[in-house]
């Protein structure tokens, strides 16, 4: 087994969770790593243009040596290999934090051709060595969305690739620095509140969310919001902190500061937040659909996922003030949180990087 190999790590939307998998992979890694990065901006023209950049940043610097190229599904891997003929050799892992395919239940013209950004996660999963998934919950999203891609636009593929795609899949919970808390809890001034609640609002019903929190006030409740991503005006009405979406250690210090932690992530297949929260020691009250159905289970069920109404998002709220926490949730957080422990989440991955490296230099080239 290679003691060590030479990573070329590219991450064309280097933030939020993405960033913080990456960076901790990075830091608890025995491998050496090069990073080469994009900001976090329009997923749809990363898709389209980063393969390019990287491509002309490559052959214009690029003078080492590399064992493997580790990226994210926000770049079509067929288009910097056809760009840098030099690495399509090389062997290759992409991680599907998450991906662009189309919802299975979205239907387009079957007689006009396919946008280019659709088919850019399909190129790359037919051109990687391996594909890793986050979560088994998006791994089953994405062959759903991709078999009903293929029946939409069969013209496009001359035979169907996904029982070779299926073949290279593994899972590959991200490393999590869940440490985290604890260290700026130590060195900040943090003071929970009760009624204090941080309301995750990014790619979520946030008419859902408002509606659940006037509810709330509706009735009386008196309580404040650490609100992370996009605002409403009815949202604005309540008193309110806005936290910074890119700052890792203000949203935790945020967490840390608050008691329930809500989003209206409908048919979610990951959540750093979340679990970040939950490392925080703060109370998660969350869709109880995807990932979040999959993760969370009894005894904090019942009391966690609401069924994606506005009432059900107030009743789960209200419960958590008024009653005790059911018993053995401690134990259950410690089981949500068990895959994603920084070193041990990152030393499967470096095994499994060695594995690949050492398998690419033993098999004869076809």
């Amino acid at each position: 087994m290679l003691a060590e190999l030479d990573i070329l790590a590219l991450e064309p939307f280097y933030g939020g969770g993405r960033k913080a998998m990456l960076d901790t992979l990075i830091k608890c890694s025995r491998h050496r790593w090069t990073m080469f990065k994009l900001p976090p901006r329009r997923i749809e023209r990363r898709l389209a243009t980063a393969a390019h950049w990287f491509a002309e940043q490559l052959n214009l610097h690029w003078v080492a040596n590399v064992d493997l190229v580790f990226t994210s599904e926000a770049i079509n891997l067929a288009d910097l290999y056809r760009l840098v003929p030099s690495f399509a050799g090389k062997p290759s892992v992409v991680y599907f934090h998450d991906n662009q395919l189309p919802h299975a239940g979205v239907m387009d013209d079957i007689n006009a051709p396919a946008a280019p950004s659709i088919l850019a996660n399909l190129a790359t999963a037919a051109s990687a060595s391996e594909l890793w998934f986050n979560t088994e919950c998006h791994h089953r999203v994405f062959f759903q969305r991709a078999q009903a891609l293929l029946e939409r636009h069969v013209q496009n593929f001359t035979r169907n690739p996904l029982n070779e795609i299926s073949r290279k899949c593994k899972l590959m919970p991200p490393p999590t620095d869940l440490t985290l808390p604890e260290t700026i809890r130590a060195a900040e001034n943090t003071k929970r509140d009760k009624r204090t609640i941080f309301v995750d609002t990014v790619d979520g019903d946030l008419a859902m969310i408002t509606r659940g929190l006037e509810m709330l006030r509706e009735r009386g409740e008196a309580f404040q919001l650490n609100i992370c991503g996009p605002v409403t005006a009815a949202l604005a009405q309540i008193p309110h902190n806005r936290v910074p979406e890119d700052d890792e250690n203000v949203v935790v210090q945020a967490l840390l500061d608050s008691a329930i932690y809500i989003n209206g992530k409908l048919n979610a297949i990951w959540d750093h937040r979340m679990i970040m929260a939950i490392a925080a020691n703060c109370w998660p009250v969350v869709p109880g659909t995807g990932f979040y159905a999959d993760l969370i289970k009894p005894p904090m069920d019942e009391r966690c996922l609401y069924d994606c109404t506005p009432e059900g998002l107030y009743y789960n709220i209200q419960d958590f003030w008024e009653l005790i926490l059911p018993t053995g949730y401690q134990q259950a957080e410690e089981a949500i949180l068990a895959p994603y422990h920084a070193m041990p989440a990152a030393m499967a991955m470096d095994e499994r990087l060695a594995e690949i490296a050492i398998t690419s230099t033993t098999t004869p080239a076809k």
